[in-house]
C-alpha cells in the first residue's frame, strides 16, 4: 500500500512504507546523535546540535579536515570516534554538507594556484561563481559571466575579501591582454612599414 507523507505530500510526492521507515530511523539517529557531546576543539561539552547551531564555520571546518584526515588514518581512538559521529550528525543537513564540500575543493584549488603563473587556478569564493576558477570565469564566452567580470571591473571590494582577489585578477588579466595587443599591433607596423618603402623605390626605379 502507498501512502503519502505529510512533508513528502506538500511536494506531491508519493512514497511507500518502507521508505516511511528509513526516513524515520534516519531522523532517529539525527535526534540522537544532536545530543552527543563534543570530545574535541574550543567546544568541548558543548552538544553537536549547539556546535552546528552556534558555530557553522567552525563546524564546516572541523569535518572538511577530518575528512581528509581519515582518508590518511583509520585510527579507532576515542576522539576520532567523536569526530566520525560529528560528521555523520553534521552531513545529514544538505547545505552542511555543500559548505563542506566547497571549503575542500577551495583549499585544493588555493594550493594549487601557489604555483608560480597558476593563480588563476584559485576559485572565486563567493556568490553563483564560488565554485568557479579565477581562469575560467575571466575566460568564458557566457553572457552571464561576462555581466559579472565587467560588474568586477568597476568595483571597489572590500580589503582581505574573495572579492578583492578576483578583482585583482580580472584587472591584471585585462592588463596582461592589453599589453598582448599593443606589442601585435607594433609587430605589424613594424613588418608593413619596409614594404611600404620597398613599393616607393620601385615606383621611382621605373
Amino acid at each position: 500500500m502507498r501512502v503519502v507523507v505529510a512533508r513528502a505530500g506538500l511536494l506531491g510526492l508519493q512514497v511507500d512504507g518502507h521508505s516511511i521507515a528509513h526516513y524515520h530511523r534516519q531522523y532517529y539517529a539525527t535526534f540522537m546523535l544532536s545530543r552527543w557531546k563534543v570530545q574535541f576543539g574550543t567546544y568541548q561539552g558543548k552538544t553537536f546540535h549547539w556546535l552546528l547551531q552556534n558555530d557553522v564555520g567552525y563546524a564546516v571546518m572541523v569535518v572538511a579536515s577530518h575528512q581528509k584526515e581519515r582518508e590518511r588514518t583509520g585510527s579507532q581512538s576515542p576522539l576520532m570516534a567523536n569526530k566520525d559521529a560529528f560528521t555523520r550528525y553534521s552531513l545529514a543537513y544538505p547545505e552542511f554538507a555543500e559548505a563542506v564540500r566547497f571549503r575542500q575543493a577551495f583549499e585544493e584549488a588555493r594550493v594549487k594556484s601557489l604555483q608560480p603563473g597558476q593563480e588563476g587556478l584559485a576559485l572565486v569564493g563567493f556568490g553563483d561563481f564560488k565554485f568557479e576558477s579565477l581562469q575560467s570565469l575571466y575566460d568564458s564566452k557566457d553572457p552571464k559571466t561576462i555581466r559579472f567580470v565587467n560588474y568586477l571591473r568597476r568595483t571597489a571590494p572590500a580589503p582581505g575579501s574573495q572579492m578583492e582577489n578576483a578583482v585583482r585578477y580580472v584587472k591584471k588579466r585585462d592588463r596582461q591582454r592589453e599589453g598582448a595587443t599593443t606589442a601585435a599591433a607594433a609587430t605589424s607596423t613594424t613588418t608593413s612599414t619596409p614594404v611600404a618603402a620597398s613599393s616607393s623605390s620601385s615606383s621611382r626605379v621605373s
